[in-house]
């Protein structure tokens, strides 16, 4: 170990004490259960702290990145050699005031829809289907066939090193649409405001029901998926697509694409991440190629340029 990375080391200590790990295992912080160790994965429980850390990456010229419960992110084999912050703590809260939930980056969407039911609010159901954090939620613009985020979404907190520290953003600002969010480079978003409605929780609890058995049923829920693997084109399904190639169930290495469900990509048995990256080229590819669609990954590419290889394997699999 060099005398760079004690100094990293000994400042991360100082600052987190227990809530650092050196050379984490990035596959126990994904759904896939994919990707090598982190330079360090660390708890982060308020502002303050995140905004410690991030000088602190910029002074020591290390990369970072926001990681909130992994649910729709791929990360590569070789590990990411920066820090991977989760934001818990302060981030994990929310409360209502005036009809307006302020929801912290790190709530699981879950347990939100949960809590706010027992409070009597109706009109965010559709979260419970959101696997993963807030603030996740947030950046994917997260939603359903019946709703998505924006449509209820106030406005968004998002913290930097430059000024303004602390700016609130609206759905416009940040150019809102189909399971995209446009967050300025270099801002962290910590929490957003969600409009509420009074209503008939018994009904809307009913509902959440209805719909996670109906994911049950027809997706792969529980086997390590990182959920769809491509955001659906207008007008038609990427799950139907794939489907009518005939490559439900084909696998590659340790990944194959569900039998249940053709646009959630499973790691089978010890699958890596170029394994899953060459079922997605294999998928993009054949439907390019029959359809003339370009498939768009919901899949967020973490710590490595998942773009670039998968345009590279791309180009293998047109020359087979």
């Amino acid at each position: 170990m060099n005398d760079v990375l004690d100094e990293q080391q000994k400042e991360l200590l100082r600052l987190f004490g227990g809530r650092v790990k050196f050379n984490e295992p990035l596959s126990k912080h994904s759904s896939l259960r994919i990707g090598g160790p982190a330079l360090a994965w660390i708890s982060v429980e308020t502002e303050d702290e995140l905004s410690n850390v991030l000088r602190m990456a910029r002074d020591f010229e290390l990369d970072w990145l926001i990681n909130g419960l992994g649910s729709n992110t791929l990360f590569p084999d070789e590990g990411f050699d920066g820090l991977v912050l989760r934001l818990t703590g302060e981030f994990a809260r929310w409360h209502v005031d005036d009809g307006v939930a302020h929801v912290g980056a790190g709530v699981v969407n879950a347990h939100l829809v949960r809590g706010l039911l027992k409070e009597g609010w109706v009109g965010m159901e559709f979260l419970t289907l959101i696997p993963g954090t807030f603030g996740g939620a947030i950046v994917m613009n997260a939603g359903t066939r019946e709703k998505e985020l924006s449509e209820i979404l106030e406005e968004v907190r998002v913290l930097s090193l430059e000024e303004p520290r602390m700016a609130t953003l609206t759905p416009e600002n940040l150019d809102m649409r189909y399971r995209h969010a446009e967050i300025p480079a270099g801002r962290v978003v910590c929490s957003g405001a969600i409009r509420l409605t009074r209503g008939d929780v018994a009904a809307a609890s009913a509902n959440v029901k209805a719909d996670k058995d109906r994911r049950n049923e027809t997706q792969p829920y529980g086997l390590a998926s990182a959920g769809s693997t491509f955001a659906n084109p207008p007008g038609d399904a990427a799950g139907r697509l794939i489907d009518s190639l005939g490559l439900k169930g084909t696998k590659i290495g340790g990944a194959r694409i569900s039998e249940l469900h053709a646009n959630f990509f499973i790691n089978e048995s010890g699958a890596t991440s170029e394994d899953f990256l060459r079922l997605m080229a294999l998928a993009r590819v054949r439907v390019r190629e029959e359809f003339g669609i370009e498939l768009r990954p919901e899949v967020r590419f973490a710590g490595f340029d998942g773009w670039a290889r998968l345009e590279e394997l791309e180009k293998e699999v047109s020359k087979c």
